[in-house]
């Protein structure tokens, strides 16, 4: 190598320690929900460990960014009587203490017309930003739950969503 390239290189390095690249994140998953008129709650483990674009790269992984989840009715069966539906929706960490005391807030709606392609849009927030780059750095696993009422019987699916991006190391790491 001679000197100028030798300087080359190393100015290189110098100027770009920590190029970042950023991956766009994009899950859904189902949430059957069946209930009688009243109260309810439902959980559903999300593995995104079956996310090849999102796991592959977590160790790399410099910030999580969430820009908004949603919740949209996806699907109602024949015996679905409920008109409105009001919900509040947290995140668990595997492994947390079933009595909810480090659930992560992701937000509430109500009075929601059930019907189906009805869709509601939660901002994120810097709380579930860590809360998934600590899921990312961990099994990958947390479980989504839904609590809330409706003023009838309930026989739908619900799609839960996020969206939002991944910034990660490409060099310099």
């Amino acid at each position: 190598m001679t000197r100028s390239s030798a300087l080359a290189a190393a100015a290189l390095a110098l100027l770009l320690p920590a190029c970042t690249a950023i991956i766009p994140i994009d899950v859904t998953r189902e949430v059957p929900l069946q209930a009688p008129a009243g109260a309810f709650d439902t959980a559903q483990v999300v593995d995104l460990t079956t996310e090849a674009a999102i796991w592959d790269r977590r160790e790399q992984v410099d910030a999580v960014s969430i820009d908004e989840v949603t919740a949209t009715v996806a699907s109602l069966a024949a015996g679905h009587q409920a008109g409105h539906v009001s919900l509040r929706l947290a995140f668990r960490a595997e492994g947390a203490p079933a009595d909810g005391s480090q659930d992560v807030q992701v937000g509430a709606f109500t009075d929601l017309v059930f019907v189906e392609g009805a869709k509601v849009t939660l901002p994120g927030s810097a709380a579930l930003d860590a809360f998934l780059e600590g899921v990312m750095q961990g099994s990958g696993r947390f479980t989504a739950l839904a609590t809330g009422s409706v003023d009838g019987a309930a026989d739908a699916v619900l799609e839960l969503g996020l969206k939002g991006s991944l910034a990660y190391k490409v060099i310099g790491k």
